[in-house]
């Protein structure tokens, strides 16, 4: 019987290169898994240095003409609560204008149904149809296991309750609803505000401790004047891109603003100003915030024209202005000004913001950037540098 040959053993490189892959991918999903666990620490964080480094060059110019870093860094910050406060009242305001005047737009919405003819074969009336055959399939499903038949007082009862039920269900649920959106967005604005303040307080520190914590981080690698000079570099394109990334979202914004201001001056409807402001003030939060100004749009179109097809053709031109200007538009930009592919940009944005939330979206773009500026400064990254370069 013939000897089959063995099949050739590995070649010794063929093993640690396996392994080096291996050891890689458990890294790499240990340090997702590391973000996503401890992003309760970590973003604020590094919400904070991000905010440092933005205001650092008006600070430095304070602090050179009051002689005091403390007082500059306060000023700088001060400005930066002053902007954000605006936004946010800005915001607030149009917020509660429609919400007080919900109970006109339910009332207007119910008044265009009961002005329909029922006896149009409408989408409306093929689905109420549809699912009262499907509510009698199930009853008679049921029927089998069903107790004894009621008397006929007892089931008289339940057909006038069972009439009332409809349209008290539904102011039920709404109210239920309400109180609990109510609850939970209290917590969630308790909670932001809490974040926010540890983003403030972390930048201050920063800023007022900024040179001798540089100085220390980059003694860290003393008596490697090459390794101590990459450091130093990397730190300064980080600022730099940081502050490149807030250009770019302010001309954004400032367009994105100023496009709706313009829609909704033309349609007609009121307080267009404060409209485009609160689209730049959302436009912060890239796709969940325009989603919101969308939703907000047409119902203040609804109550301006009272109209469905207003309300319709006013979110679908939101859509597609987010979609031109808050996509497209400012994923090239951020590339152009980081020399990024606009497809990392996007990647990376969708990662972010699986992995952080809101935060993750918002603090996404700049991350992106600061990922690429570390691998091209440092010698194992560059494969990933150059996947990312534009």
């Amino acid at each position: 019987m013939p000897q089959t040959a063995p099949p050739p053993a590995p070649s010794p490189a063929a093993a640690p290169a396996a392994a080096s892959a291996e050891t890689r991918l458990i890294a790499l999903l240990a340090v997702v898994a590391a973000l996503w666990w401890g992003q309760r620490f970590l973003i604020p964080v590094v919400a904070g240095l991000m905010l440092a480094m933005l205001v650092m060059p008006l600070t430095l110019r304070l602090q050179a003409s009051l002689r005091s870093a403390a007082v500059a860094t306060v000023l700088s910050l001060a400005l930066v609560i002053g902007a954000l406060s605006a936004g946010a009242l800005a915001f607030g305001g149009q917020l509660l204008r429609v919400a007080e005047r919900t109970p006109e737009m339910i009332s207007m919405a119910a008044q265009q149904l009961a002005d329909h003819d029922p006896a149009v074969d409408s989408l409306l009336k093929r689905a109420r149809d549809a699912l009262q055959q499907l509510d009698r399939a199930a009853d008679g499903l049921a029927a089998s296991d069903s107790p004894p038949r009621p008397s006929r007082r007892t089931a008289a009862a339940a057909a006038a309750a069972s009439a009332a039920t409809p349209h008290n269900s539904i102011t039920a649920g709404a109210t239920v609803a309400l109180r609990e959106t109510a609850v939970t967005g209290s917590g969630a604005l308790l909670g932001f505000a809490g974040q926010l303040g540890i983003v403030f307080f972390v930048a201050f520190f920063v800023l007022t401790g900024g040179a001798p914590l540089s100085e220390r981080l980059l003694g860290l690698w003393a008596g490697q004047p090459v390794r101590q000079d990459r450091a130093w570099r990397t730190l300064r394109e980080c600022a730099r891109q940081i502050r490149l990334y807030a250009g770019v979202l302010a001309v954004t914004n400032t367009v994105l603003g100023l496009a709706v201001w313009l829609a909704f001056a033309l349609a007609g409807l009121p307080d267009a100003a404060g409209w485009g402001v609160t689209a730049a003030v959302l436009h912060l939060v890239p796709y969940l915030g325009m989603a919101l100004l969308t939703g907000l749009g047409a119902a203040e179109a609804f109550l301006a024209q009272g109209s469905v097809g207003a309300a319709l053709g006013m979110a679908g031109f939101l859509v597609l202005l987010s979609t031109l200007i808050g996509t497209v538009v400012t994923a090239w930009l951020q590339a152009r000004a980081a020399k990024m592919n606009p497809a990392a940009v996007f990647i990376g944005l969708v990662f972010w913001g699986a992995l952080w939330g809101v935060w993750g979206l918002f603090l996404g773009p700049a991350l992106v950037v600061l990922l690429k500026v570390l691998a091209e400064q440092w010698p194992a990254g560059q494969a990933l540098a150059r996947l990312m370069r534009g």
